[in-house]
Parts: structure tokens; C-alpha cells; sequence
């Protein structure tokens, strides 16, 4: 009896042995398995981002329902967990100005609700209705606001408008890429950072604004040295150094704004291309955007899309024309035609298929133990 009582524990002690084998292994097999899941290719919110608009309102629509964004019909946001980026010069040469600041404020209360977002960059042309230069502003878009007058007091610091104009940022990173109407120069980044560089800026126009309220009547405003460089043709909304010149020493500059804010791409806008296509510079580090959307210009319709690894296609609404540009050198993208974006580096390649040995293992192991265990004495 007695033997038979230590046949039996120590049958009971292996049996416990293994289940608490089994058990660990089974621990690490969901864990293989939840390492397996993090590692693979995962789906990005969409980044699209679309060029100077210029007082277009019907062009500005077709590009946003052409981009998924907006119900035709409704024009409400149906872009989910996009984020668009529209980077500035909306008002001036058009008509419909007021319509485009309207439409972009609503889609962005709405897109917020539902984990999407709008982001509207200053441009130069906002820059000039806030500091009072109005030249290229036209009839029209004075009666679609319903008078000189009655825009002066939209514009003002107070007004519905430009009291909204005053905050938005001059430039945003999202994705990896350095969104800005024309361009981030190094030394305009001497502030640290792109949200420092956008509170300098909201802060040059409040002097402005407290410089023209002190002005005598013909307008002769004070600006600081500091001010003028950020409002002026070296600051992010007027100048056109990556877009005219295409030199090693203009990339260089390039890149080290790029290094400085962690973005792989700049886009800006600002500058009409002559063909009225997205082209790029210094290796496709800079992507030129502005196609003369406006009907005022005849170019033509076009609309980005960023996958968040350096990947970007244009899309030409207008001709139903699509181009993927080439990969930044080191970066490996797929992007399908429907806005589906995934990215695998080769590092996450290489630790996906870790996992998945790692799972085999695993899963063969404890298959063994469980056949030993159901094999009769």
C-alpha cells in the first residue's frame, strides 16, 4: 500500500510539473502571438493635404469629395480619422472666399468628433488682409461678405474670421511630413521648435495688429526687426528659396529643418508650377504643391495623400490623373489606390517573422507535452 501511495504522488507531482509547464509555454504562445499581431503591417489614418484655393469655393468642393472627405450632396465630413491639411491662401483673386473659411471651419468641428481633423495653415495672402493690404482682393468676394465695411469687421481681431485667422498655426508636422504655405528656413527655426515657431508668429501679428491700432492716418506701422523676418520674404509664408532654387546648399538647408522638426518631407505650396503639377526638390525631401487650383489661374485640381513614411500620391481631380511619387531614399512604402495606407519597415519585417517562429516553437512544444500526456503507460 505503501509503495502504491508513492507510485501515486509521484505521478500527482509529474502531473502538476507538466500542467505548470503547459501552462508557462501556453503564457508564452499568447504572448508570441500578441507580438506577432503588434508587428504586423498596420493601417494609417489618411493625410491629405490640398494646395492655395484662392476664393474657388466649386473647385475646393470637387477636390474634397474627389479626396473621400466630403458627402457631395450634404458636405459633411465623412473622412473618418483623416486629417486634412489645407495649406493656406485661401482668400484673395476668387470670389467665394468666405465660403471656402466657412465650409473648412465646420468640417473641422466635425472631423474632431470623430477622431479626424482639419488643420488651415496661414498664408501669405491671409497674412496681407490682417496687415491691411487688400490689392488683390476682388469685387465679388467684397459683396460675398456683404461690403467693404461689413469684411473689415470680419477681418478684424474681433470679427468671426479674423479673430479664427490669428491662431492658426504657420506650420504643422503630422505624419513625418512639414506642412507649410512656403517654406521653413533654418534660421526662422531658431525659436526650437514648429510650435514655438507658430506662437512667435501669432505674437508678430497681435504687434501688428497693435501697431496699425496706433498708426496715424496713413498707416505708417512700426514692426520690429524679430517681426519683420517672421511676417517678411525670409518668413514661412513668403519665402520661395526651396521652390526657385535647386542647389546642394538649398537641400542642406532643407534637410536640416527636416532633422530639426523630424519630418521626412516638406510640402509647401505658394509658388505656381508652371505645368500646373506637383514636382519636387533635393530628392523629393520638398514637394511643391501649388497647381493654381483657382479658376482664376486655369490650372488645375489636385489633391496629396500621405501614408506617414514618406510616401505621397498626387491626384489630379480635374483628369483623373494619379501619380505615385518615388520613395525617399531608405523608406519602403505601399500605398493602395483607395487610400488603404500600410507601411512595414524592415525592422518590423524582421521582428514579425521572430513572432512567428517564436509561435511555431511554442505551438509544436506544447503539442508534444499534450501527445505525452494523453499517450497511455
Amino acid at each position: 500500500a505503501q509503495a502504491v501511495s508513492v507510485q501515486a504522488l509521484t505521478a500527482w507531482t509529474d502531473d502538476c510539473a507538466t500542467h505548470r509547464v503547459m501552462a508557462i509555454q501556453g503564457r508564452c504562445c499568447y504572448l508570441a502571438v500578441g507580438l506577432l499581431l503588434a508587428s504586423l503591417p498596420r493601417a494609417c489614418a489618411r493625410i491629405v493635404s490640398v494646395p492655395d484655393l484662392h476664393g474657388d469655393f466649386d473647385n475646393a468642393l470637387q477636390i474634397l469629395v474627389a479626396a473621400k472627405l466630403i458627402d457631395r450632396d450634404s458636405l459633411h465630413w465623412i473622412g473618418g480619422d483623416a486629417t486634412l491639411v489645407q495649406t493656406g491662401d485661401i482668400t484673395d483673386r476668387g470670389n467665394k472666399c468666405k465660403q471656402i473659411y466657412q465650409l473648412f471651419f465646420k468640417l473641422a468641428t466635425e472631423a474632431s468628433e470623430v477622431g479626424g481633423a482639419v488643420i488651415n495653415l496661414l498664408g501669405n495672402h491671409e497674412v496681407m488682409n490682417i496687415m491691411g493690404d487688400l490689392r488683390y482682393v476682388s469685387q465679388g468676394d467684397m459683396e460675398q461678405f456683404g461690403g467693404a465695411d461689413q469684411r473689415a469687421r470680419d477681418w478684424a481681431p474681433q470679427g468671426w474670421l479674423g479673430s479664427r485667422l490669428r491662431q492658426l498655426p504657420v506650420a504643422h508636422v503630422v505624419g513625418k511630413v512639414l506642412f507649410v504655405h512656403a517654406g521653413v528656413l533654418p534660421d526662422i527655426l531658431k525659436h526650437g521648435s514648429v510650435e514655438e515657431l507658430n506662437a512667435a508668429f501669432r505674437a508678430a501679428l497681435a504687434h501688428v495688429d497693435a501697431s496699425r491700432k496706433e498708426a496715424l492716418a496713413d498707416n505708417d506701422m512700426v514692426v520690429s526687426a524679430d517681426d519683420d523676418k517672421l511676417l517678411g520674404e525670409e518668413g514661412p509664408v513668403w519665402a520661395r528659396d526651396y521652390a526657385l532654387r535647386d542647389s546642394a546648399g538649398i537641400c542642406a538647408l532643407a534637410q536640416e529643418v527636416l532633422s530639426q522638426v523630424g519630418a521626412l518631407r516638406m510640402v509647401v505650396g505658394h509658388t505656381i508650377q508652371n505645368d500646373f503639377h506637383v514636382h519636387t526638390h533635393c530628392s523629393g525631401r520638398v514637394v511643391l504643391g501649388d497647381t493654381a487650383v483657382s479658376k482664376v489661374y486655369g490650372g488645375e485640381m489636385s489633391f496629396q495623400e500621405h501614408d506617414g513614411n514618406g510616401g505621397v500620391t498626387i491626384y489630379y481631380p480635374g483628369t483623373g490623373e494619379r501619380v505615385i511619387l518615388p520613395p525617399l531614399e531608405g523608406h519602403t512604402v505601399n500605398m493602395e489606390p483607395e487610400g488603404k495606407l500600410f507601411k512595414v519597415g524592415l525592422s518590423q519585417f524582421a521582428f514579425m517573422c521572430f513572432g512567428i517562429l517564436v509561435a511555431i516553437a511554442l505551438f509544436l512544444c506544447w503539442n508534444r507535452r499534450r501527445s505525452m500526456k494523453q499517450t497511455p503507460p
